[in-house]
């Protein structure tokens, strides 16, 4: 399939979908997982965009637009990852970090913390409240699969 550029052409083995204004021709993905990631940003698009991403890369991924609404799907099932933004209105993505580690138990998700918030004291307080790793959004979205993927084998 040639480049046309700002066209995202996302393949899977039964479907082509177009989203947005990226020069990205394809993405193929062979991989299968049972592993769960649960995607918090108050972005929704980009909740979307990541979501579709990582589930045809073969992951099961839900979404969600808050902190409140990552905590109360979280109650419902314990994901392997939770790729969650920092800056969020109400409940900030650190506290949200914070009330996973203290509400989970032996089966305590990896943290990863999604920001564009790249100065040192996010990073730090981030850790302080038990997120595995940062991410910074100047990632290629396409990215995150192979991004991801070490913190989901095991």
């Amino acid at each position: 399939m040639p480049a046309l550029p700002g066209i995202f052409a996302f393949l899977s083995p039964n479907s082509q979908i177009a989203l947005g204004n990226f020069d990205i021709v394809a993405y193929n993905v062979t991989m299968s997982t049972n592993k769960k990631i649960l995607v918090v940003d108050d972005e929704a698009s980009l909740v979307d965009l990541c979501q579709l991403i990582l589930s045809t890369a073969g992951y099961q991924v839900r979404g969600a637009n808050s902190g409140k609404d990552a905590l109360n799907l979280i109650d419902e099932e314990m994901p392997d990852l939770v790729l969650l933004d920092v800056m969020m209105p109400g409940m900030n993505g650190i506290e949200v970090c914070r009330r996973i580690r203290e509400t989970a138990e032996a089966e305590s998700p990896y943290i990863i913390m999604f920001t564009a918030d790249e100065r040192e004291s996010t990073r730090k307080d981030s850790m302080a409240a038990g997120a595995n790793a940062l991410l910074t959004k100047d990632t290629a979205i396409v990215d995150l699969p192979t991004k991801l993927s070490p913190y989901l084998t095991a």
